[in-house]
């Protein structure tokens, strides 16, 4: 499984090194592969969940097969393993890697398709994704570009925007957009009224007068990384309001709040090339980068 985002390089690893999980069984990176025939080539119908390590350990399982669970059973992807049964699997893909990923920390994708036209066992796979730790790193200290595009995210009647899906042409065409602006930078999608709704691969969130605002919870992708922060917003008496988002808002804002599973919580530093204030970090994202640290630290403590 490729990501489509021109906005999501990974370093390069050795595919030998590399051990994935496809229908039942284990194999090299290279030979994982979906048929022709498979409904999540021929459709494009595959349901997709992302998650990462920190220290070894897998960050908020708990919250990523909730999700899980919640994408395929709205795609209609089943039988697939239980819950505990796909926790399973995910040590064990760790424990087969464990060589690739003893020395840092890795990204994992979980996808599940339909299966073959005409029968009735879905595609179910996993494996490891190499997190280019530089860029991340980079990106929390220094902040990302973010640039507002014309391309919209598709209408809920379509399917819930709460799922994760490798239906991604407007991400990639948003971040296509966004690439001829401003290098290493974020497309955000609009919604049909022209409010902001997310990036490829992160939640966003203004910062006004010390409070947070956010795209209401059923314009965007359910992100488990903007869940936790919510939390952390909370502990530390941060206000945080759901509520749309103009492009007005998003330009004049003190902050903005970017949050994703590869990057955790960083900053955008620009919004189509005007400074989000003086273009570095605030007082809110660094209390909040704190917080969320120590969480990661607590969790795998």
């Amino acid at each position: 499984m490729i990501s489509t985002s021109t906005n999501d390089p990974e370093p390069s690893a050795p595919d030998e090194s590399r051990v994935g999980f496809l229908n039942g069984l284990w194999l090299s990176h290279s030979e994982m592969s979906l048929s022709i025939d498979d409904v999540g080539f021929r459709q494009g119908v595959t349901a997709v969940e992302r998650l990462r390590t920190y220290g070894g350990r897998i960050f908020a399982i708990d919250a990523h097969l909730r999700r899980w669970e919640w994408s395929t059973s709205k795609l209609r992807i089943n039988p697939l393993p239980s819950m505990q049964a796909t926790e399973s699997l995910l040590g064990e893909l760790l424990q087969r890697n464990a060589v690739f990923a003893r020395d840092q920390d890795v990204g994992i994708t979980m996808f599940a398709t339909p299966g073959l036209v005409g029968q009735s066992d879905p595609t179910f796979g996993m494996h490891l994704n190499p997190l280019n730790h530089q860029r991340i790193d980079l990106h929390r200290q220094r902040g990302q570009a973010i640039v507002v595009t014309d391309v919209r995210q598709p209408p809920a009647s379509c399917w819930p925007r709460s799922i994760k899906t490798r239906s991604r042409i407007h991400y990639y065409l948003a971040d296509a957009f966004a690439a001829q602006h401003h290098a290493d930078s974020l497309g955000v999608l609009i919604d049909d009224d022209g409010t902001i709704t997310e990036t490829s691969t992160s939640n966003i969130a203004v910062v006004s007068s010390g409070a947070i605002y956010s795209p209401p919870a059923d314009r965007v992708l359910a992100g488990v990384t903007q869940l936790m922060i919510e939390l952390l917003a909370q502990d530390a008496s941060i206000s945080w309001t759901k509520t749309p988002i103009s492009v007005s808002q998003l330009v004049d804002a003190d902050e903005v709040l970017l949050m994703g599973t590869d990057g955790g919580i960083w900053f955008g530093s620009s919004v189509s090339n005007h400074a989000i204030g003086n273009g570095e970090p605030g007082s809110v994202f660094l209390e909040l980068r704190e917080r969320f640290d120590q969480l990661v630290g607590d969790t795998l403590a």
